[in-house]
C-alpha cells in the first residue's frame, strides 16, 4: 500500500508529464502549420510551370492573348500606327504581380514590356514577342495634407489624378492630355502648362518603387539608389526598372487661372511669330505661352498663374492684341480644373470638367487597317471613372507621326521665314505647335535629373502629321516631314523630347539625353545588366530584338508572398511534412 504523500508526488509528475507533452504538442502544432502555410505560398518558381500561359495564371492577373475577344484593342495603345504582336497583355493590380510577370517572362525568355499610357509613338510598350505588362489600374493615390505628399499609384492617369488632388486642395505639374500616364509623364521628364514657374513632374517627385529586371523590388530616393532615381526621372520609358508605385511633393491649388485664346488672319503669320519668338521665352514665369499653326490658320494661347487683368496687361504690351491681324480674343478666368479641361473643349470653355474623367480604360476602337472601326459616335468612358464629375468620351486613337525639336532664344529673320514657308506647306490635318520654355527652367543645370531641356533652351517645336496606313497615300505626308526635319532640324539645337520618340533619328540617345547619355547608359547596365527591358530607343538601341535570350531566371533575395490558392506545392516540402506530420499524429493519439 502506497502512502498518500507518495500518490501526491506520482500526480504531480503525471500532471508535469503531460504539460511537457502538451506543450511539445503545440509547438509541433505550430511548425506544421507555418510549414503547411509556407506551403500553400511556396515561393514563386516560373520555371517549375511548362508554358508561359500556366506561368502567369499562376499570378492571378487579368490577361489579354492573340485568340481572345478584345485582342486587336489590348495589343496597343492611344499611337497605333505601328501594330506590334507582343504575345500577351496582362494588367496587374499591385507591385507583387508586377515582380512575378517579370520573373515568368524571364524564364520564358519573352521581354517584360511595360505600358503605362501607350503614348509611345513608336509603339515600344507593345513590342513584338513581349509579355507587355500594362499598370494603368494601378491607381491607387492617399494624400497626407500635413506633409503636402502624395503616394500615388504609378499607372494612374493624370486625368483622374488632377480631380482627386484638386479634391484635397492640391495639385502636380505635369502634361495636359489626361490620358497619360503619371510613371511615363516622369520618364518622360513630365513638362507642363506651369513648368516655367514649377519645374517639371519628375522634380517633384520624392521616392520611386521600382521591380527591376529580376523582380526583386527597389526603393529609390535621393539616399537609396540615387542614381537609379535620377534615371528614373526623364530617362525614358521602358529602362531601369517598372515603377509601380511614386512618392510626390503636391502644390496647393492656386486661386486664379487664367486662360487666354488669340486667333489671327493668317496674312499678318510672320510678323505675329517674329513678335512672339523675342517676346514669350522671356515673359514672367507665370505665363506660357504656345503659338499653334496649320498651313491656313494660327493662334497664340496662354496659360496665367493669375487673374484676367493681370494678363491682359501683360500681353497688351507686347501689341500682340493690337495687330491688325487679330480676328478674335477671348480669356477667361477657369478653376484649377477648369482650366485643364479649357483646352481639350472644341467650345474653349472652363465647365466641361469630365474631359478629364478618362477612367482605366479611354480609348476607342484600334481602326489601324480598318478604318471602318474609326467611328464619330460620342461614346463614353465606363470603367475607373469618378463619381461626380461625368464622364469623358472615349479617346479616338491616333495613327500620326511626330516631330520634336528644341531651340535657344537665337533665331534669325531669315530663319523664322524658313519656318513660314514650311508652315504653309503642311498637309492638310498637319499641326506645329511651339511652346515657351524658360522661366525656371532656364535656370537649371541640365543635369539636375535626367531631363536635360533647361538652361539654353526657350523653345520646344512638335509637328503632328495623321496618316492612313496606306503608302501611296501617305506618300507626300511623309515627304513633307522629310523636308521639315531636313529644313528645320539645322536650325534647332539638335535635341528632341524623348515622350516624342522618333525612329528616324540617327542618334537618338543623344537628341533625347545630350551630355546626360552617357551616364544613364552606365545606370542602365548596373540595374539592368542582362538588358531585360530593352523595348524603347532611348539609350541608342535602333535594333530592337524579337525574343530576349539574355535573361535567365535569377532572383534576388526572398520574394514576396502573394495572395494565391492556386500556387503549386514544392515536393520537396512534402519529405519533411511528412514524418512531422506521422509524429504528431502518434503524440495525440497516447
Amino acid at each position: 500500500m502506497t502512502s498518500p504523500d507518495k500518490d501526491s508526488d506520482f500526480q504531480r509528475c503525471a500532471s508535469f508529464l503531460r504539460l511537457i507533452r502538451m506543450l511539445f504538442q503545440c509547438i509541433l502544432l505550430i511548425f506544421y502549420l507555418t510549414l503547411c502555410v509556407r506551403t500553400s505560398i511556396a515561393e514563386f518558381v516560373p520555371g517549375s510551370y511548362l508554358t508561359l500561359p500556366q506561368c502567369i495564371t499562376a499570378t492571378e492577373v487579368s490577361a489579354v492573348y492573340p485568340n481572345d475577344p478584345g485582342w486587336r484593342d489590348a495589343k496597343v495603345g492611344e499611337r497605333i500606327r505601328f501594330q506590334r504582336r507582343p504575345v500577351v497583355v496582362t494588367y496587374p493590380i499591385n507591385t507583387t504581380q508586377v515582380q512575378w510577370l517579370v520573373q515568368c517572362a524571364n524564364s520564358f525568355k519573352r521581354m517584360p514590356d511595360p505600358r503605362n499610357g501607350g503614348h509611345s509613338n513608336i509603339g515600344s510598350s507593345s513590342m513584338d514577342n513581349s509579355v507587355v505588362i500594362d499598370i494603368s489600374y494601378m491607381d491607387s493615390l492617399v494624400i497626407d495634407p500635413v506633409t503636402q505628399t502624395a503616394t500615388v499609384g504609378g499607372g494612374i492617369r493624370l486625368g483622374p489624378l488632377y480631380i482627386e488632388l484638386d479634391k484635397a486642395g492640391f495639385t502636380i505639374i505635369s502634361a495636359t492630355q489626361p490620358t497619360v500616364g503619371l510613371s511615363g509623364a516622369i520618364a518622360s521628364g513630365g513638362f507642363g502648362l506651369q513648368s516655367r514657374k514649377y519645374g517639371v513632374t519628375g522634380d517633384f517627385a520624392l521616392e520611386a518603387e521600382v521591380v527591376n529586371w529580376n523582380g526583386s523590388l527597389l526603393i529609390a530616393n535621393a539616399e537609396s539608389y540615387p542614381d537609379l532615381f535620377w534615371a528614373l526621372r526623364g530617362g525614358g520609358g521602358g529602362k531601369y526598372g517598372i515603377v509601380t508605385q511614386w512618392k510626390l511633393k503636391l502644390i496647393p491649388v492656386w486661386p486664379k487661372f487664367t486662360v487666354f485664346n488669340i486667333d489671327y488672319f493668317y496674312a499678318g503669320f510672320e510678323e505675329v511669330l517674329t513678335t512672339f519668338w523675342n517676346w514669350a521665352y522671356a515673359s514672367i514665369e507665370d505665363l506660357t505661352v504656345s503659338f499653334i499653326f496649320t498651313n491656313e490658320e494660327f493662334r497664340i494661347q496662354g496659360h496665367f498663374l493669375g487673374t484676367k487683368d493681370q494678363v491682359h496687361e501683360l500681353v497688351d504690351k507686347t501689341g500682340l492684341f493690337k495687330l491688325s491681324n487679330a480676328k478674335a480674343v477671348k480669356h477667361d478666368e477657369c478653376t484649377h480644373l477648369g482650366s485643364r479641361a479649357y483646352f481639350l473643349d472644341k467650345d474653349r470653355t472652363c465647365d466641361k470638367i469630365y474631359l478629364l474623367n478618362v477612367g482605366n480604360s479611354p480609348f476607342g476602337p484600334n481602326y489601324a487597317g480598318d478604318p471602318s472601326l474609326q467611328t464619330t459616335e460620342v461614346i463614353l468612358v465606363t470603367e475607373g471613372v469618378i463619381e461626380g464629375y461625368g464622364a469623358a468620351p472615349e479617346q479616338q486613337r491616333e495613327l500620326v507621326k511626330t516631330k520634336s525639336m528644341f531651340f535657344a532664344k537665337e533665331l534669325s529673320i531669315e530663319n523664322i521665314t524658313t519656318i513660314v514657308e514650311r508652315a504653309k506647306a503642311m498637309p492638310p490635318g498637319a499641326q506645329a505647335e511651339l511652346t515657351t520654355y524658360g522661366g525656371i527652367l532656364g535656370t537649371q543645370a541640365t543635369d539636375l535629373t535626367a531631363f536635360p531641356h533647361r538652361n539654353g533652351v526657350a523653345y520646344h517645336l512638335l509637328l503632328t502629321v495623321p496618316l492612313t496606313g496606306n503608302a501611296t497615300i501617305d506618300e507626300p505626308a511623309l515627304n513633307f516631314i522629310n523636308t521639315w526635319e531636313e529644313t528645320l532640324r539645322p536650325l534647332s539645337n539638335g535635341m528632341s523630347y524623348v515622350g516624342y520618340e522618333d525612329e528616324d533619328l540617327p542618334n537618338p540617345g543623344l537628341s533625347y539625353f545630350g551630355g546626360n547619355l552617357e551616364a544613364l547608359k552606365n545606370i542602365d547596365s548596373i540595374y539592368d545588366p542582362n538588358n531585360v527591358f530593352n523595348s524603347g530607343q532611348s539609350l541608342n538601341q535602333t535594333e530592337l530584338p524579337i525574343v530576349n535570350e539574355k535573361c535567365p531566371y535569377i532572383v534576388g533575395g526572398d520574394p514576396p508572398g502573394r495572395r494565391s490558392a492556386g500556387v503549386k506545392i514544392n515536393e520537396n516540402n512534402l519529405i519533411y511534412i511528412t514524418p512531422i506530420l506521422i509524429t504528431f499524429i502518434i503524440l495525440i493519439a497516447f
